[in-house]
């Protein structure tokens, strides 16, 4: 929370209280977009809450879409409560699609459920820290360009995903975290460009932290070894299955069963690595009953070798709820102003029939 004299004055004099005023700081700066349930804690409130929409809405400083499962998703449009804050140029008010509305709901709920961080929050803000701190110019920069359609000038824009990245201020020094927000993506794709767009800023650090954000763990495993891949031209630099697992995968593998896709990935680089004599020795055991689980980790082997980029995953997006899926996961491709109509759900992790071997 960094929010200044100046831009708290500013929302009072909008007619906000203090927690009123530093929830809609943060939804401006970080999202646009928030639903009734994010608020309700913030503002350890049940009552309040109606009574803080209501006032938004009279004051048509939001607007809000009710969709196919009944809840409402609010979103911050006027330009005066984005000027009160100097966020004016964070201000989106154009319609969005579902998928950009439900990856900043993840984020807004990432930085309400981690308020304490130190949150690199406006692009100039990067970019004066990776200037003073590494030495590092706009050149090193993720950026995209953008021209008006009345202009024939091209404007550079760095950070324009808004993703939360914060600074760990903890010794020996400071390390910044970035964040990724899948909302349910099917494919790689997207992150895997956002990390081709980050990767000349990664590479010129000295070491830094990730975290990939999802309201489900169904692509942990394989985002990892893509961020890995693309880091370092491989998969991982050490091993990233752990022996045990390999040889749960590899069981269910003999055995013709239905294995995740995102799981088939691993289970051909853990038989890149695990080969040899002896690791099929201690498969054998392990599939028959001769040894215990505990006895394969303690012969579990991996490269120590140091990256600069430790890579972690969280599961994040409880206000998702709003679509009526427990995980957010509904299959709306529907701009944010359609009209509602009925709910509709994605179907079970993909999956493939594994062939014996």
């Amino acid at each position: 929370m960094s929010m200044t004299q100046f831009q708290s004055e500013g929302l009072r004099l909008l007619g906000y209280t203090r927690d009123e005023g530093e929830f809609l700081f943060l939804v401006a700066t970080h999202s646009g977009y928030f639903t009734s349930h994010q608020f309700k804690p913030f503002a350890e409130t049940e009552s309040g809450s109606s009574a803080f929409i209501h006032k938004l809405l009279d004051r048509k400083h939001a607007n809000y879409h009710v969709y196919r499962s009944g809840g409402r998703v609010y979103h911050l449009i006027a330009r005066k409560l984005y000027q009160a804050i100097e966020r004016a140029n964070l201000l989106i008010d154009k319609t969005r699609q579902l998928d950009y509305v439900k990856t900043h709901l993840i984020a807004l709920d990432f930085v309400l459920g981690h308020p304490k961080h130190r949150y690199l929050e406006m692009e100039l803000d990067k970019i004066a820290y990776f200037k003073t701190e590494y030495k590092i110019g706009r050149e090193t920069l993720p950026v995209k360009q953008y021209r008006s359609p009345n202009s024939s000038e091209w404007t550079p824009r760095h950070f324009v995903d808004r993703f939360p990245m914060f600074v760990n201020s903890l010794p020996p020094s400071p390390v910044v975290t970035f964040t990724y927000v899948d909302a349910g993506a099917v494919t790689l794709d997207g992150f895997e460009t956002h990390l081709r767009a980050y990767l000349r800023l990664f590479q010129a650090l000295p070491r830094f932290e990730f975290i990939y954000l999802s309201p489900t763990a169904r692509m942990f495993r394989a985002a990892e070894s893509a961020f890995h891949r693309v880091l370092h031209g491989r998969r991982r630099p050490y091993i990233s299955v752990a022996m045990l697992d390999y040889f749960r995968l590899r069981k269910s593998w003999d055995s013709r069963e239905r294995v995740a896709s995102a799981d088939v990935i691993l289970l051909e680089e853990a038989q890149q690595h695990y080969v040899g004599g002896l690791t099929e020795e201690l498969y054998e055991k392990w599939r028959q009953g001769v040894i215990a689980d505990d006895e394969v980790t303690r012969n579990t082997s991996a490269s120590s070798e140091r990256v600069n980029g430790a890579f972690s995953t969280l599961v994040c997006g409880s206000s998702l709820t709003v679509f009526g899926d427990p995980v957010g996961s509904v299959t709306e491709r529907r701009a944010e102003g359609d009209e509602p109509q009925g709910i509709g759900r994605t179907s079970e992790e993909p999956s493939v029939e594994v062939p014996k071997s």
